[in-house]
């Protein structure tokens, strides 16, 4: 669980600080208010975690340099990150950590304040491995003799605490408002490649890597795949009566010359699987789904499959009435009593449906870039105890953002 965050010179967060509910986040403002850049700063934590920059951006020179600052709550123990970070906005508005130091205190561990260098990168290879010698993604970009003066100076309950950490981090998602409201783009169909009695995906990402996991998770993860499938269908939402996979086993020959003219022939087995969905009499391509129902199915498998501590979700009121609104609200909030979820957004519906504690209001104020106050520290104890009276016997706080009261 991320405790706080302190947010420096990234994009309008120029000195950003806020505290984030144990269970449920709202943030609420208006465009360009820094609602957005709140969620990318909190993945910046996820890509500190990742084993190396694309190879790319090693070549270029960074466009950002900013500082985060976040308390990390591990089995009831406090961790403290430090790190300045050089980034890389690509073409599609990505920010890509070049390079990155990180530093940790950790007392409760420690029994001192003294600070602790460990990339989350490497922490997360130090749990997989107890030779650090053997990590083989970071022999070309740390010495042995750092690796051994990390393994020296750590303990190894710090390493384990930390890489535990790592991988967490490393799990956190972002679901932005228009990630998936356009089933159009969704394949018919997807190819596997069969090895034995195990198959993998051929390189499979957006909308198809969704059908994908929506495939493996029937496959593999059984009880959340029944889960989410009670929770969409008939006994549920109702939102589809029935998902289905049809396999069709496929073939293809590659040929490859060796030296001396030799050809030789290697027959490949594939699997094409066709996805439908069934809703009323009609039996329906993923792509011929509607925005609001495509949409509101990959969020909610991802919310009930995903084993991610932190989810970041934009907008999820965007193409979606409010009927169904109400129904992934209810789910976010129970869901929410397992994992961390941020949501951002603009509709005074989705106020209506949480309580003052979990929202805060996003401003950009000139000269100072995006602030963050959690209402009821922004309301006096007067205001805060009218609007306590006002929710219950008057009506709700969509309606009282609406009439200016949170402003």
């Amino acid at each position: 669980m991320i405790k706080d965050i302190s947010i420096k010179q990234y994009r309008s967060c120029l000195d950003t600080y806020f505290q984030l509910h144990p269970n449920l986040s709202v943030l609420i403002g208006p465009n360009s208010s820094g609602k957005t850049n709140i969620m990318n700063a909190l993945l910046l934590l996820k890509r500190l975690t990742e084993e190396s920059p694309p190879f790319y951006s090693r070549d270029v020179e960074p466009t950002g340099h900013c500082k985060l600052k976040a308390t990390i709550t591990l089995d009831k123990v406090n961790a403290t990150l430090r790190a300045d970070i050089d980034t890389y906005t690509d073409a599609n508005n990505t920010d890509i950590v070049i390079t990155s130091d990180q530093y940790w205190n950790i007392k409760q561990l420690t029994g001192n304040n003294k600070r602790i260098k460990l990339p989350l990168a490497l922490a997360r290879e130090l749990i997989r491995t107890a030779d650090t010698q053997f990590i083989s993604h970071y022999q070309r970009r740390i010495s042995f003799d750092a690796l051994e003066r990390i393994s020296r100076e750590t303990p190894g309950p710090v390493r384990a605490f930390l890489g535990k950490i790592a991988v967490n981090l490393a799990q956190i998602r972002y679901y932005s408002a228009s990630q998936f409201t356009n089933p159009a783009n969704c394949p018919v169909s997807f190819e596997l490649e069969k090895e034995g009695i195990t198959t993998r995906a051929m390189r499979l990402t957006g909308h198809a890597k969704f059908l994908f996991d929506l495939y493996n998770s029937r496959k593999y993860s059984k009880a959340r795949y029944h889960q989410f499938i009670d929770i969409i269908g008939p006994n549920g939402i109702g939102l589809v009566d029935e998902i289905s996979f049809n396999e069709i086993s496929t073939s293809s020959v590659q040929h490859s010359v060796r030296i001396g003219g030799t050809v030789t022939e290697r027959r490949k087995q594939n699997i094409l699987v066709i996805p439908q969905f069934k809703i009323g009499q009609n039996t329906l391509s993923p792509n011929q789904l509607s925005e609001g129902t495509f949409k509101t199915i990959t969020l909610l498998f991802y919310l009930i499959t995903e084993p991610s501590q932190l989810l970041l979700i934009e907008e999820p009121e965007v193409c979606v009435h409010h009927g169904l609104l109400s129904s992934i609200l209810e789910l976010i909030k129970t869901y929410a009593n397992d994992k961390q979820i941020v949501i951002s957004t603009h509709s005074d519906f989705v106020l209506d449906m949480v309580q003052p504690e979990n929202v805060y209001a996003v401003t950009n104020i000139p000269q100072e870039g995006t602030k963050v106050q959690h209402i009821p520290k922004r309301l006096s104890r007067n205001e805060l105890e009218a609007l306590r009276e006002y929710l219950q016997t008057e009506g709700n706080l969509g309606e009282y953002w609406r009439a200016g009261g949170l402003e």
